[in-house]
Parts: C-alpha cells; sequence; structure tokens
C-alpha cells in the first residue's frame, strides 16, 4: 500500500491524538458538542461559515431533560454564567449579500448585546475575492476539537433515520428537508495547531492578539454518544486558503492535493460522500483512475439527486451533470465498477419520499486504510478558493486496528442511506448496492444524471466557461461585472427553456 499523506505537500501537519471518532449527522454532533461545552474549563473557540443564535443543540426528550438552555445562544451564556473563567470567541464568514435573506439578521448584535460580556463574536472577510471562509471548527480549552461539515445551525439537524415527517426536524417552527453531513472529534497535542489557526485567523479579522492555554487534563476520556471511535494515535489536518495559514505558503491548496494523491493510490475502493462535485480536476484524476488497468476498483459515490436551489442549479448543477457523465464513459469497457447513488428518507410503508435526503457531507475513504473528512467540497473554488479544512487518518499497513474502524465508519454511513441497522462487509460492493437500489427496498437510489434536461442544457453551455464555480480570485472590473450578469442571464434563460 502507498502512503497517502506526506506533510508539507499534502497536508498542513500529522501529530498525535489521544481519541478520535465520526460523528454521524447533526444529531450526534450537537449532542457532542453540547456535552463537551459544560465541561469547558477556560474557552470555546467557534469558527463557521454559519451560525444560528436559535439553533435547538438537544430535541425533544434530551432538550426536557437538559438543565442548561439549548439554543445556541442561551447556552453559551449560561455557560459563561455559570463559569466566571469561561471566555467564549466565535467567527464567522462576514457573508456576500446573496445569501442575506437566508441568514439571521444582525447577527452580531445578538451575540454582542444579548450575552455575557466574555462571549466576543466577530465577523471574518479577510478571505479572497470571490471566496468564503467555509472552515468549520471548534476548539475547547486546547485538547478538544470538532471539523468536519456541520456549521451550528438550526436547519442542518436530523437524526440518521432522516424519517419524513419528523417533528423535531424544524427551523424557526418550520419543517425543513432530511439533512445529512459528517463530523470528527479529536483530543489530543493536535488541537493545538487548531488553536493556532483560530488566533491567526481571529487576529485577522480584527480581534485582539490571543494567548490561550492548553488546559492539559480535560477532555481524556471524552467519548459521546453515537460516534464511531477511531483507534488511531495520529491525525493529519489540510487546509486550502489563497492567502495561506499559519505555518504554511501562500495559497496552500493541501486537500486539493491530498484527494488527487488519495485517488490515484486507491487499490480496491474510493468511497465518497460530497454536497457538490464539479470539479473537473478532481473528476479527471478519477476518470484516469478508473481507465488505469489492473485489479478490479470500486467506486461508490453519494451524491445528492439535485441542487437544492435554482442558484446552485447553474452555479454547480450542469457541471457536476457533466462530470458523472464523463465519469461513467470513462468507466465503460472497463473492469472497474462506478456506483453513483442518492439517498431518500424513512418514511410511512407504501409511500414513495417527495425529496431525497440532503446530502451535505464531505468524506472521502479509500481502500478503509484511508479517510478524510471536513469542509471541503469536490468544486473549483472548495479545491482552489474558499478557506477549508479536513481532518485525515491514515493508517501504514492494511491490518492495522485503524482499518476496521475506517471500514465500521464506511459500512455505518451505507448502512444509513440504506435504511438498515446494520451492514456486513460483502464482495462486489457496487453490485450489491446497485441491486438494492434497483430493488426499490432501501433507501438508496440510482443516481440518474445527466438527464434528458441536463444533456439539452449541456448541449448548449459548456458548464466550465461559466463565472459562478471559480478556482482563482476575481478581478473587479466593470467589464467582469457586465460578463458575469449578462452570462447569469443567458444562463437562467437557457435552465427556464430546458425544464
Amino acid at each position: 500500500m502507498r502512503r497517502i499523506l506526506k506533510v508539507g505537500q499534502n497536508a498542513w501537519c500529522e501529530e498525535p491524538v489521544e481519541r478520535a471518532g465520526i460523528l454521524i449527522d447533526g444529531d450526534n454532533y450537537y449532542r457532542a458538542f453540547y456535552e463537551a461545552g459544560e465541561r469547558a474549563a477556560r474557552y470555546i473557540l467557534l469558527a463557521g461559515w454559519q451560525f444560528d443564535t436559535d439553533a435547538c443543540l438537544l430535541r425533544g426528550a434530551e432538550a426536557e431533560q437538559a438543565k442548561l438552555p439549548v439554543t445556541l445562544l442561551g447556552y453559551l451564556n449560561a455557560l459563561c454564567e455559570r463559569n466566571p473563567e469561561l471566555r467564549i470567541r466565535i467567527l464567522a464568514w462576514d457573508f456576500h449579500a446573496v445569501f442575506a435573506l437566508e441568514r439571521e439578521w444582525m447577527q452580531d448584535l445578538r451575540f454582542k448585546w444579548l450575552t455575557s460580556d466574555r462571549i466576543e463574536f466577530l465577523f471574518d472577510s479577510h478571505h479572497a475575492s470571490g471566496g468564503s471562509h467555509h472552515q468549520k471548527f471548534v476548539v475547547i480549552d486546547g485538547r478538544l476539537a470538532f471539523v468536519g461539515g456541520l456549521d451550528l445551525c438550526d436547519h442542518r439537524w436530523d437524526d440518521r433515520r432522516h424519517r419524513l415527517p419528523n417533528p423535531l426536524r424544524v427551523s424557526r417552527g418550520e419543517p425543513h428537508q432530511p439533512f445529512h453531513d459528517v463530523q470528527s472529534y479529536v483530543v489530543g497535542p493536535l488541537v493545538t495547531r487548531l488553536k493556532d489557526l483560530f488566533c491567526a485567523r481571529w487576529l485577522a479579522a480584527g480581534g485582539d492578539p490571543l494567548d490561550l492555554p492548553v488546559v492539559p487534563a480535560a477532555f481524556s476520556d471524552f467519548s459521546p454518544r453515537g460516534a464511531v471511535p477511531i483507534a488511531t494515535d495520529r491525525a493529519a489536518m489540510s487546509r486550502v486558503d489563497p492567502y495561506g495559514s499559519p505555518g504554511g505558503p501562500e495559497g496552500c491548496r493541501e486537500v486539493f492535493q491530498l484527494t488527487v494523491d488519495a485517488i490515484a493510490a486507491a487499490e480496491r475502493l474510493i468511497y465518497v460522500e460530497t454536497q457538490y462535485f464539479s470539479s473537473e480536476q478532481i473528476s479527471a484524476a478519477l476518470a484516469a483512475r478508473l481507465r488505469r488497468a489492473g485489479a478490479t476498483l470500486e467506486v461508490v459515490l453519494v451524491l445528492n439527486e439535485h441542487a437544492e436551489t435554482f442558484k446552485e442549479e447553474v452555479a454547480v448543477g450542469l457541471a457536476q451533470a457533466k462530470v458523472i457523465r464523463e465519469l461513467r464513459q470513462a468507466a465503460e469497457g472497463t473492469p472497474h465498477q462506478l456506483g453513483i447513488y442518492y439517498t431518500v428518507p424513512e418514511t410511512q410503508p407504501g409511500t414513495e419520499p417527495e425529496r431525497a435526503t440532503y446530502i451535505h457531507s464531505k468524506l472521502l475513504i479509500v481502500d478503509d486504510t484511508f479517510l478524510t473528512v471536513g469542509s471541503a467540497n469536490w468544486t473549483n473554488r472548495s479545491t482552489h478558493l474558499d478557506t477549508e479544512l479536513n481532518l485525515s487518518f491514515s493508517a501504514d499497513s492494511t491490518a492495522a486496528p485503524l482499518c476496521e474502524s475506517i471500514s465500521l465508519t464506511r459500512r455505518s454511513l451505507l448502512a444509513e442511506h440504506l435504511g438498515v441497522d446494520e451492514l456486513e462487509e460483502s464482495q462486489g460492493v457496487v453490485a450489491a448496492l446497485d441491486a438494492r437500489a434497483r430493488s426499490g427496498s432501501a433507501r438508496l437510489r440510482l443516481h440518474p444524471s445527466p438527464t434528458p434536461k441536463e444533456q439539452l442544457a449541456l448541449d448548449v453551455i459548456d458548464p466550465s466557461q461559466l463565472p459562478f464555480d471559480p478556482s482563482a480570485p476575481e478581478v473587479q472590473t466593470p467589464q467582469n461585472s457586465l460578463f458575469r450578469s449578462g452570462i447569469s442571464a443567458l444562463v437562467e434563460r437557457l435552465a427556464r427553456a430546458a425544464t
């Protein structure tokens, strides 16, 4: 087996950890964060793409039994009231105006004026033009960190059953769609690197310099409910940041390099969950691996059935359809197996769901010896423009206990997507999944893309020429703005004509 992780090339650092695990879906992550926060001694650092002050961290019976408030803002404030030494700092992306109607208004005022003065909130706009801060991580006392695809937002909570309907899955009183995501946790020396990353971003965003201690004894026994434990003593971090991050060169794109290196190293299995797949470079790497002779490679892609909004369909939907078409062509005539799927929620017997479960996770597993999870989608902007953060585990041999942990994680994810309690390992993963998807007896479905409508749109539009999924910072000129507005109008007319 080839070692994938290479510090300085596709990884920022690889450091010791004492405990680690995977938290599948918001129910498990939000509960773990709630329980961890109660144990915080000195500080909690939160960095994210989005926060909701009224996000419910616990729901149902757990919320009724909680001793502290269960909404994010109320909970953080209660922690400060209970512990006079605790300080909380929140760093949120200073979002683009296009997201204004989707965000909580006057959020900075809510965090600053309705809470303890030991809760500090900053909007961070120190990123490349046209990009965003997309890293999602939490650091507590320099010892525990959460890293993954989940922000602490109201509409991102769901449990593993993804039931439809589910009275607990509401956002500000309104039901929202089934939602799947993955977060990781680590305890140990690696967390110091994340503490330093937060401090550097805090300073760049206009905050005061932070001098934060590590609390040695905290979280030595941390083992959150619902987690899949990862048997390892080391973990690695990779980033994307066009401006560069602490200890790294300007323009670091480690997550992208890690992804293409992992694909090239795959010998028997690639398992992927991603919200969007529009990167032509990653697609080319995967197509090249599918065309390579040798032992049979199985590739499993779990994607969204279609874009969530018209805005997303224009930005990445057509590009993803093109990628899927090219990958299917690459697999034809080879011994390799390619399975592309989406998943639907649990419903009443005999009822077909009206919409799929929304896949928001960003996870890659190779040969059950390597796992990476984080904030980076397989898009141009995630691999080159936005700030991103991934956590990775890599085994040194196929017999290592870590391999069984990674295999268990993959089988747990597939069991959830299929709607079964557990999934035993089997030969011919793609064939088995295809059979279940075709039978209609499971919640997994064969992905239909490219559909006839997408094929029609692709006949007249080259997604790579559109300006909505850039791989480099925008150049702000009047001509550029006119071009973008003209292209937007053209795409909208063509897309509507195809529907």
